[in-house]
């Protein structure tokens, strides 16, 4: 079966020969080489979908032209979909690495602020417990933006020591 999120396309293909050429130059094994372009594919083909569902028109599907629509909030996106999909977070400080090295290959900066995450900064799935849909019930029945800010804190301390348990 196809996987939507393993981009391929000619050019991506072209680019993804010369960063392979460029990885073994570096003396990268040919099985981390292997993880890197498979990561790199997985990205572009997330970013293509991510793109299109933000209704950002895309004319031209060329890695430098998907690239350059790459920002802060993006990589933000990518992180959030990755967490909330339970990927491992050593797959996507992988992911996070490959990217930061593809980076590195074409001279762009865009990556350098993508940094690892460690599971204690891995986000709280707030949208798993309703958690926004408790704050508007605050709201609704007038608590103040600090009730409900520490009300909030609460229950995800709660929520996080329980599942410690």
């Amino acid at each position: 079966m196809y996987n939507p999120y393993n981009f391929e396309a000619n050019t991506l293909e072209r680019l993804l020969n010369s960063f392979k050429e460029y990885l073994y130059s570096e003396k990268i094994s040919k099985g981390s080489a292997r993880s890197y372009l498979s990561d790199i594919r997985h990205f572009f083909g997330w970013l293509s979908l991510f793109l299109q569902a933000n209704r950002q028109q895309i004319t031209n599907q060329e890695p430098v032209t998907l690239l350059e629509q790459v920002n802060e909030k993006v990589l933000e996106a990518y992180q959030k979909y990755q967490v909330d999909n339970h990927v491992p977070i050593k797959t996507i400080n992988r992911r996070f690495s490959s990217l930061r090295r593809l980076g590195s290959f074409l001279s762009l900066n865009t990556f350098d602020t993508l940094s690892n995450i460690s599971e204690e900064e891995k986000p709280f799935p707030e949208d798993q417990y309703h958690l926004e849909k408790f704050r508007l019930q605050l709201w609704k029945n007038k608590a103040s933006k600090s009730t409900i800010k520490n009300y909030l804190n609460d229950v995800k301390q709660f929520i996080e020591w329980q599942e410690k348990q």
